[in-house]
């Protein structure tokens, strides 16, 4: 006889128990959810590209804490509430008074995805606690203000009309001694090249009782202690996030450090902790919290020293790019031309205000072949004896002829802040991001012709071939080499062996530092490259007698010559060591 199944009672009370467990949880969820913890977890969800994917999600209480009290929460739900103009974007939360995403509408991140400095992994806390209530109004000039206040905590924000970047935020604290601020902020990866902007991110604070700007270490982890500033960025390679109050700061301590290696979607943590002193019975504030582009006229134009965090170069170098360079890339590129023809006709205007000390150059190295014969003779003639005795000989004949030989090698030194401001500039000027040129897609940024990163990566060198850096590193070969065989050797020692090495190691080590640099600076050295080529062959051509030259050195020889200041000290130099070695010598006779 079969039996029957059947579900016993046991297992019918079993199932109905977890039926009501489940659904009195569910209840409760729905009862206990804040209404905007959806939108709250998408926007910590930053890391949109597949490399970012692999990172590990951030808990929500890092990213944006809700510190709200129980007996706020029965009477007021958080809500989020958008300010925006036509650049940018701020959404806040009520909850803790939180500024949970900003989005810069004019730009877009390395792949095409909306730019955002602020997505979810943000937070400022101290003064912050509860559901605040928000209070919205807008100006006759178009402006926007964002009132949230809880108990005696009331921060305003104010956003300008039109294209105005950053939040003009008061605070005020009744009863409160003083406020710190813990600002912390996950600076999100915005460029093709993470390494290159990791490096060229940092914490930037001007000081000011020094009224000077200082920073922690570009691309590694440090700290650092300071009173009395002004203002804290978190700057990163393009953009910046910039905290300042109208009174400083009383004391911060600034903190960056590196994510881990699988965060591959952020560059640096940012950790700020800002301390502002109270007056008048409770704590009393008003600043500027900016977001936005690191675009040098756009900085400077707020008065405050922002552009002192764009890295043009200290003392020379930077005074050649501002009062130079940034003015003549700005004409140009209010003709509203390809980036590319700028660079070319910024690399040619450079090369004709730089052509007198070229065209001395060139002649000093002229003056320096055509004594080629002599200098051979002399070095023939003292090839046995000691190396004084030949240099001493040597230095006699270009005093005789009047050859400064260090003639040809003063005017290159003096276009050599040019060289390091133009190194400086094109990493640092955000006009270049993202702008095309010929198959360069962002001359911010390495170009690239060949990838195989997707199966191995070589040492110091990257993952893929930069074109404009192949065709710099060859035009800087040809160049060393032209330029070692139109200048005669006096002798063959063993520190000028040195040097040709080191001269025809250099463009390969172009080859592999510059690599993964900005494809703009690679393509304005080797336009430089190929422009000197022109400048000294029209020289040569059109400029240059060398037979003249040397029957005008010859002639200097056979009237006694003229010593110069510069030969006299070497003259000088040369007897000094000579009466020393004398002396050395008398001393061991005796």
């Amino acid at each position: 006889m079969l039996e029957e199944k059947s579900i016993d009672r046991n297992q019918i009370v079993g199932f109905v128990l977890i039926a009501a467990i489940l659904f009195g949880m569910s209840f409760w969820a729905s009862e206990t959810q804040p209404a905007e913890t959806k939108t709250q977890e998408t926007t910590t969800d930053l890391a949109k590209d597949d490399a970012a994917q692999e990172a590990p999600a951030a808990p929500v209480s890092d990213a944006v804490p809700m510190l709200v009290e129980a007996s706020d929460s029965a009477a007021l739900a958080p809500e989020n509430i958008v300010l925006e103009n036509e650049v940018v974007k701020y959404t806040f939360t009520t909850a803790g008074a939180q500024l949970l995403e900003v989005q810069l509408k004019d730009f877009k991140r390395y792949n095409g995805e909306d730019l955002y400095l602020v997505q979810g992994r943000q937070s400022m806390t101290g003064a912050h606690q509860g559901i605040f209530v928000a209070v919205i109004a807008e100006g006759n000039d178009g402006s926007q203000s964002l009132t949230m206040t809880s108990g005696t905590t009331a921060w305003t924000y104010i956003l300008g009309a039109s294209n105005a970047y950053g939040l003009n935020w008061s605070l005020d604290m009744d009863g409160a001694a003083n406020v710190t601020l813990d600002w912390k902020q996950d600076g999100i990866r915005q460029e093709k090249s993470l390494e290159n902007e990791a490096q060229n991110t940092s914490t930037y604070f001007w000081d000011a009782t020094d009224q000077s700007d200082d920073y922690l270490s570009d691309g590694r982890d440090d700290e650092e202690s300071v009173t009395n500033i002004a203002w804290v960025a978190h700057k990163q390679q393009y953009f910046s996030s910039i905290f300042t109050s109208e009174t400083p700061f009383s004391q911060a301590h600034l903190l960056t450090q590196t994510p881990a290696i699988t965060d591959t979607g952020f560059t640096r943590l940012f950790r700020s902790s800002l301390t502002l002193a109270g007056s008048n019975g409770g704590v009393h504030a008003k600043g500027l919290w900016y977001h936005g582009p690191n675009q040098y006229n756009l900085l400077k134009d707020y008065d405050q020293h922002f552009d002192e965090i764009i890295p043009f170069g200290w003392g020379i170098f930077g005074w050649i790019s501002k009062g130079a360079v940034i003015p003549m890339f700005n004409l140009f590129d209010g003709f509203g031309w390809n980036y590319g023809l700028i660079i070319f006709l910024m690399a040619l205007i450079i090369k004709l205000a730089l052509s007198p000390l070229t065209f001395s150059s060139y002649k000093s190295m002229a003056k320096m072949r055509v004594l080629k014969p002599e200098l051979d003779e002399i070095n023939e003639r003292h090839k046995d004896s000691d190396a004084a005795k030949k240099q001493q000989e040597v230095m006699s004949l270009y005093q005789k002829v009047g050859v400064n030989p260090l003639g040809g090698c003063i005017p290159q030194l003096l276009q050599f802040p040019i060289l390091i401001a133009m190194f400086r500039f094109f990493p640092a000027s955000i006009e270049l991001r993202q702008q095309s040129f010929l198959w360069a897609t962002d001359l911010s940024s390495y170009d690239s012709v060949f990838e195989f990163g997707q199966w191995f990566t070589i040492p110091f060198y990257g993952d893929h071939v930069s074109l404009f850096t192949i065709l710099m590193a060859i035009s800087t070969y040809i160049y060393t080499k032209f330029n070692n065989s139109m200048t005669p050797q006096s002798g063959n020692s063993m520190m000028q062996q040195q040097m040709v090495i080191i001269q025809y190691l250099m463009p390969v080590m172009l080859l592999v530092w510059f690599n993964n640099y900005a494809s703009g600076l690679s393509f304005y050295y080797f336009v430089s490259n190929i422009l000197i080529f022109g400048q000294q062959w029209m020289i040569r051509r059109f400029f240059i007698d060398e037979e003249s030259i040397h029957a005008k050195l010859m002639a200097n020889k056979a009237n006694g010559g003229k010593t110069s200041k510069l030969q006299q000290r070497m003259n000088d130099m040369m007897e000094a060591q000579k009466e020393g070695g004398n002396r050395r010598m008398r001393r061991q006779e005796k």
